[in-house]
């Protein structure tokens, strides 16, 4: 699904959606402070797509005006989703949108950190989160959106996929990298509840793990050792789904991609080349860094949840081999950046010592 918007003059919005199916006719569904007002189907040609092969019939613009809202100039609280794949493809820019810059954070995490998208979303015009969930064409029409300067992006997505779109956009990259024993760690509890609550863990995994639900399911695990002894029972493509995530979202372009040998030194290039790198448990100094690159008065970090459940077994799992082999590249490349980040840190206070010395 592509999509743009051309205009918003106020008393009349005008857009285009081609959807996946090029016989179907796009439906906008037009939300209004948040509830549903109406749904339109597209009524506009056009031309191009048609004559592009893209298209059945070309129809696919749509105008919302005032049969579609009354007062449509004086609605601020409107938003535009396409009905079929529920992604917003247009909302006023409410006054709180005050960045007029672009940003994509990449998630490295399996459980989203949601916390730290709340603030950012209303400093953006068009915020997306969520974007592994996403199909990539509609990412990329995303990524490309040229009716606003204020965009913010969020996913568990294969980096190396987006980011040369990224950079042609002018995006600021970061991401906020975590302990991969940790990481471990709080997917093996997840995937035991996704277990125990499948209807409920559809909210929270994509559909890439049910292979990893369906062999826990089969697994004893009376004690929570047991887990040991199913991550070394994993088939080759299991195996796949939870080796070294970190690499593979930072050197990959898809799930079928096999980790190079120098996974490590191109995750440390790919690194090296965002705008904001941070670690899980300093989510201050990241922070404060994103305040500084960013240059925006961001508003104060929302407190993040901790669970001590996780924190206890990530302490069992770094002892287990089976798990050590499962994470060597990434334990190896957040071990690199967390020395990097040190020798920053102590070259930072030398040079704060000097200057104070030099002022007395």
């Amino acid at each position: 699904m592509l999509f743009s918007i051309d205009e918003d003059a106020g008393s009349r919005i005008v857009g285009w959606i081609m959807p996946d199916n090029p016989a179907s006719t796009p439906r906008v569904s037009v939300l209004v402070g948040g509830e549903l007002r109406k749904v339109i189907p597209a009524t506009v040609l056009r031309p191009l797509l048609r004559e592009q092969g893209l298209h059945e019939t070309g129809i696919c613009g749509f105008v919302v005006d005032d049969h579609v809202v009354a007062d449509l100039a004086g609605t601020i609280d409107i938003e535009l989703y396409d009905e079929t794949t529920n992604i917003r493809i247009y909302r006023r820019r409410p006054p709180t949108a005050r960045a007029d810059q672009k940003l994509f954070r990449l998630e490295t995490r399996v459980v989203a950190q949601a916390q730290l998208n709340l603030p950012l979303q209303d400093l953006f015009h068009m915020p997306f989160t969520r974007l592994e969930r996403t199909p990539e064409e509609a990412v990329k029409s995303i990524l490309g959106i040229a009716f606003t300067p204020s965009i913010f992006c969020t996913g568990r997505v294969f980096f190396r996929t987006y980011e040369p779109l990224l950079r042609d956009r002018g995006f600021k990259c970061t991401v906020l990298l975590r302990d991969p024993y940790e990481e471990l760690a709080e997917e093996l509890l997840v995937l035991r509840w996704a277990v125990k609550t499948p209807n409920l863990a559809n909210s929270v995994l994509s559909d890439v793990y049910k292979p990893l639900v369906d062999s826990l399911a089969k697994a004893d695990l009376a004690e929570m050792a047991d887990l040991e002894t199913w991550l070394g029972t994993l088939s080759p493509f299991e195996r796949s789904l939870v080796a070294n995530p970190m690499a593979r979202l930072l050197t990959c372009r898809g799930s079928d991609d096999v980790l190079e040998t120098s996974a490590v030194e191109n995750a440390l290039d790919t690194l090296s080349e965002m705008d904001v790198v941070g670690l899980s448990g300093d989510e201050d100094v990241w922070w404060e860094t994103m305040r500084a690159v960013l240059e925006l008065n961001l508003p104060p970090l929302p407190e993040l949840a901790w669970s001590r459940q996780v924190g206890e077994l990530r302490e069992q799992i770094a002892q287990w081999p089976s798990a050590q082999d499962l994470l060597a590249v990434d334990e190896r490349i957040f071990s690199d950046v967390t020395a990097a980040v040190g020798r920053v840190d102590e070259d930072t206070d030398e040079a704060a010592q000097e200057a104070v010395q030099e002022s007395l």
